[in-house]
């Protein structure tokens, strides 16, 4: 490391003590969970050579046995400790009772903030870390309301774990107009399980957990590398988590018959995923998989049958080292319908097939703009809402892609009345 740096290791929630939901049985769940990723940012601190590691609260889960948490925690001190790396910690909602009693069993790990109250190190002469603790799990106020001036002297890095953006919340709500008002701090944020530094702004935002503890939290995890030059403080991203999350759109336009070609159409998009080089995705053991089913086909109800199967038995892909899993099978297939002979009749499935025709073709802005007025006089509590931002317009393309599903599906119903539910919606 060059003599004019200093490194940092920052970890967001960790919840050491809980399982990553939804993995298949066949699979080593102990090399997927945040402990198997914990590992791994313990030996990226020591392959990187940090002076110190942070972590912004939530490292340990208090609805899944915090006692032997504080077990694993104090296995993972330990090794950075032999190594002469300190670790400084803040506590977070889940963690506001667990951690200061892990910290007064652990010489070597130190928590800022404790109380409630801003607490600031230095580290290696070249950078203030400022922290603050939840003093309990629910906490109604901004923790900005106390934070001290800054004075000169090395840049200051804000370690914090708060609900960013919201203005009431039970997780120490902040704003970013409070940040901003704090002075020239580089933030470090816990709580928000998705990592949005850079993203949001390049002065703050939440590193994310530590590796996706449930489907929804997809795209790369892991620890972030602080590198301070100077009055600069640089941030890469390390995306070591064991188990990463994706969603997958599969086309079925060219599937005849889905028994037939369907489960080979997924293995291929499977395989051709595992071989691209989406970020996170060559680290991990294992990659759970959200596959969405695209497109139309003649055959819809035997694309339901196979949805089904899949779904219900599960299915594992080996590719290499890595095992690529389906978590969940959904469908977004349209029926086949030839809609310029539709349009020719006038009765109401043509009356039908020429509005899809106008959607599909781009030449539907008097649709849009009625569907739009429509979806804005719904109460905003409705399953319409659902597509927008209650405060928002709707989105063009948003109410085209809903007025073609919804339009799709009732010609499929005009025309096999008898045809009952084909289970793809």
């Amino acid at each position: 490391m060059p003599a004019n740096e200093t490194r940092l290791l920052a970890i967001g929630d960790i919840h050491l003590g809980r399982r990553s939901g939804r993995i298949p049985a066949e699979l080593p769940v102990d090399r997927l969970d945040p402990t198997a990723a914990l590992a791994l940012a313990v030996a990226a601190a020591r392959e990187h050579d940090v002076a110190a590691v942070l972590l912004a609260g939530d490292v340990i889960d208090h609805d899944h046995a915090p006692f032997h948490a504080i077990g694993l925690l104090a296995r993972a001190v330990a090794d950075l400790s032999a190594h002469g790396i300190p670790v400084y910690t803040v506590a977070g909602n889940h963690d506001a009772d667990a951690l200061p009693r892990a910290v007064a069993a652990l010489a070597d790990l130190r928590i800022l903030g404790l109380g409630g109250q801003w607490e600031e190190v230095t580290i290696a002469d070249s950078v203030r870390v400022r922290g603050w603790s939840f003093p309990r799990p629910r906490y109604q106020a901004s923790p900005l309301a106390g934070f001290p001036a800054i004075e000169p002297g090395p840049p200051v890095i804000g370690l914090l774990h708060a609900d960013l953006g919201a203005r009431t919340s039970n997780y120490a709500p902040v704003t970013p107009g409070d940040l901003a008002g704090a002075g020239d701090v580089r933030w470090l944020l816990g709580h928000l399980h998705q990592p949005t530094l850079h993203a949001v702004d390049p002065t703050a935002g939440y590193l994310g957990s530590l590796v996706g503890l449930d489907p929804t939290e997809i795209g790369p995890h892991g620890p972030w590398l602080v590198t301070i030059k100077g009055d600069a403080v640089e941030l890469e991203h390390l995306p070591l988590a064991p188990l990463h999350w994706t969603r997958l759109d599969v086309n079925v336009d060219e599937v005849a018959d889905a028994s037939g070609e369907l489960p080979a159409l997924i293995t291929d998009a499977l395989s051709e995923l595992a071989a691209g080089d989406a970020p996170g995705l060559a680290a991990a053991e294992a990659v759970g998989v959200r596959v969405r089913l695209t497109g139309r086909t003649a055959d819809l109800a035997g694309l339901a049958r196979v949805q089904r199967q899949l779904q219900e038995t599960g299915f594992v892909l080996p590719v290499g080292q890595q095992r690529l899993f389906l978590d969940t099978v959904t469908s977004d297939v349209r029926p086949m319908h030839d809609l310029a002979s539709l349009a020719a009749a006038d009765d109401l499935p043509g009356l039908l097939a020429r509005d899809l025709q106008a959607l599909e073709a781009g030449e539907d802005s008097a649709l849009i703009a009625e569907a739009a007025g429509m979806i804005g006089s719904v109460d905003h509590q409705s399953f319409l809402a659902t597509i927008r931002d209650a405060a928002e317009a709707p989105d063009p393309e948003q109410v085209r892609a809903m007025l073609l599903q919804s339009g799709y599906r009732l010609l499929d119903a005009l025309l096999d009345p008898e045809g009952g539910d084909d289970g793809t919606a």
